[in-house]
């Protein structure tokens, strides 16, 4: 059985990532872990694919800098900034060959913007609000951090309010992303899920890999809109800067 065969059987269902990316990163770590001393164990034993699936979905060590936050989307600065160039890996353990391994559950979600019913249906591994700063006509999109594939980020003007539109009108979100400060970025872009929640529902409008993201709605009715972008690549995702206008 090839590599990618154990990915694919291991990884939990409501992980979404570029098979080759995921490939090539995983086999980076496996290197990373065969040069390193220890006991003597079976490889056969080790590289199963429970083993592969944690070091490449597993969230990051506890770091002081984010306020010991493991997964999610966060806010870069000076202090967390090397997080965003580190892998996606945890510790390897050894497990005898045969051992019956357990499917990840699907992780529950919170979130006080989404509807209760819709957001356990979500193929996400977390949901995050992210307040806007506004500067006269529009509002900056902060540099931003998703840290693992599935992560969902929710832009919003205060901790929890959106835009309030009127039939007809149109909100515009536009967000660059980082592909040169982490060697495990994509230079030819990210792969991500982009669409707007309408009262409380939460409507996808496309997903696409690209260096840069657009996109307009117009309101077809009155309500409280916002926009949200998640993570469907095989790693992190850095948004370098953006607007919501």
């Amino acid at each position: 059985m090839n590599l990618e065969t154990l990915i694919r059987q291991a990884k939990p269902n409501y992980i979404h990532a570029d098979s080759e990316k995921v490939t090539s990163e995983i086999l980076e770590r496996l290197m990373d872990f065969s040069n390193k001393p220890r006991r003597k164990i079976s490889v056969r034993a080790a590289l199963v694919p429970a083993v592969i699936v944690a070091m490449l979905f597993s969230a990051l060590t506890v770091n002081a800098a984010t306020g010991g936050k493991l997964f999610g989307a966060i806010l870069i600065n000076k202090e967390n900034r090397h997080i965003a160039n580190e892998p996606n890996y945890a510790s390897m353990q050894a497990v005898p060959t045969g051992t019956a391994i357990s499917p990840n559950k699907k992780p529950s979600l919170n979130s006080d913007i989404i509807n209760k019913d819709q957001l356990q249906t979500l193929n996400a591994g977390s949901v995050t609000n992210i307040a806007l700063k506004e500067n006269k006509k529009y509002y900056e999109i902060p540099e931003l951090l998703l840290t693992n594939n599935a992560d969902l980020v929710i832009f919003t003007k205060t901790e929890k309010s959106g835009w309030h539109l009127d039939k007809g009108e149109k909100l515009s979100i536009r967000f660059t992303l980082d592909l040169k400060t982490s060697k495990y970025s994509d230079p030819a872009g990210e792969w991500m899920e982009i669409g707007f929640i309408k009262n409380g529902e939460l409507i996808t409008s496309f997903a696409k890999k690209e260096k840069e993201f657009s996109y307009t709605i117009t309101a077809d009715e009155i309500g409280e809109y916002y926009f949200y972008a998640e993570n469907m690549s095989a790693g992190k995702i850095i948004i370098s800067s953006g607007i919501i206008k």
